[in-house]
């Protein structure tokens, strides 16, 4: 008989690295969202498995199965979730520890990456594509940079690995615009070197990783600040 498990994490307990934002500016939807998309990017097995959903001021994980424990375990881990020390448990430290040192100006905030868009996508080699060479993978625009991942890597026979992460800054950029792929819609994003190629996977995937070619461009042209 199958069994359920559950648990619940608190907000600040998730890290910006999961939730590319600052926990305490961010709401239990937000934040269900991004794990949920978190644990898809790094295990997607996983994130088939456990559900993910907004509780009132928390994130809850569910799994079901004969062993759901273990699947919210891996789901912890992955997230970085440390044990929290009881409240009270005492410890002895060096005063000297606790001096506080004035600086002569406020330290400036850590410059975070933010996350605009992700989607499932194909990447079709430009200007020749061959079959063999198309693959399939998570396509992520940033503030600063556009990242392919793609979901496996091929060995040669020669022991060099085909289809590893691509970055493409938005600074090296020359242009971006709609192309196609016999009749795949496709965004092409123009370099000094390469162009690039990515228009839609073979076969439809979750809604919140659905490619839109227009989406895409927009986003790109508001960050790049023109047409």
């Amino acid at each position: 008989m199958a069994e359920v498990a559950e648990m619940r994490i608190r907000l600040e307990e998730l890290s910006f690295r999961v939730l590319q934002a600052d926990p305490l500016r961010i709401g239990a939807d937000e934040a269900a969202r991004a794990v949920r998309q978190f644990l898809m990017r790094k295990r997607a097995g996983l994130a088939q498995t456990v559900r993910v959903s907004a509780g009132t001021d928390d994130v809850i994980l569910r799994a079901e199965g004969e062993v759901p424990e273990q699947f919210l375990d891996e789901a912890r881990d992955l997230l970085g979730l440390g044990d929290v020390l009881a409240a009270d448990e005492e410890f002895e430290v060096d005063p000297v520890e606790f001096a506080i040192e004035v600086l002569p100006q406020a330290v400036p905030e850590p410059d975070f990456e933010h996350e605009v868009l992700r989607s499932r996508v194909r990447h079709f080699p430009y200007p020749e594509c061959e079959w063999f060479a198309i693959s399939t993978g998570m396509l992520t625009l940033s503030d600063r940079q556009v990242l392919y991942e793609p979901e496996w890597l091929i060995m040669t026979e020669h022991g060099q690995q085909n289809g590893e992460n691509t970055v493409i800054p938005i600074a090296d950029m020359i242009k971006c615009y709609r192309g196609e792929w016999w009749d795949v819609p496709c965004l092409m994003l123009e370099t000094a070197e390469v162009t690039y190629r990515y228009g839609w996977p073979a076969e439809r995937g979750e809604l919140e990783f659905i490619f839109d070619v227009d989406e895409w461009l927009e986003a790109l042209r508001r960050l790049r600040g023109g047409p």
